[in-house]
């Protein structure tokens, strides 16, 4: 059985005109169920928790066992290693419009909010699992987790 269902999470860094609450707001908007677009703040340790993110979050969601209400503050938890979304956003969340990370539950999501903010991808970021954080942000079992 593939948990994922086929699920094929993107990320690119990206750059935008628009201020960083109208960003976030389009995010919102276009975020709905297991379909999301999140916003980061670029750092090499968000960069490297954005896939075992998404996979334990994911996880969470499907299994309904999700902390937060939504997967995309789901994801944001797990990038930024806490349970408290206000740090969360704080050491995660984008942070400024000049280059930032947008994070999407798949490409077509991601090409809708780079259209539809007038935003500019300026590197496609490649997922992968970085091993040297894997227990930090391994995949839970959600048999007794809490």
């Amino acid at each position: 059985m593939d948990i994922f269902n086929n699920a094929e999470p993107v990320a690119c860094i990206a750059r935008s005109d628009a201020i960083v609450d109208k960003l976030v707001k389009a995010s919102g908007e276009m975020s709905s169920g297991k379909n999301f677009v999140l916003l980061l703040k670029d750092s090499s340790s968000v960069r490297r928790r954005l896939l075992p993110s998404f996979m334990n979050a994911y996880l969470r969601y499907t299994e309904h066992f999700m902390r937060a209400e939504s997967l995309q503050k789901e994801v944001l938890l797990f990038a930024a290693g806490t349970m408290n979304i206000n740090k969360a956003i704080r050491s995660a969340g984008i942070d400024n419009n000049a280059k930032f990370i947008v994070f999407a539950s798949n490409r077509k999501l991601m090409n809708e909010f780079i259209i539809t903010t007038g935003s500019a991808i300026m590197e496609t970021c490649r997922l992968e699992i970085d091993k040297n954080i894997a227990k930090d942000v391994a995949i839970t079992g959600l048999s007794g987790d809490s």
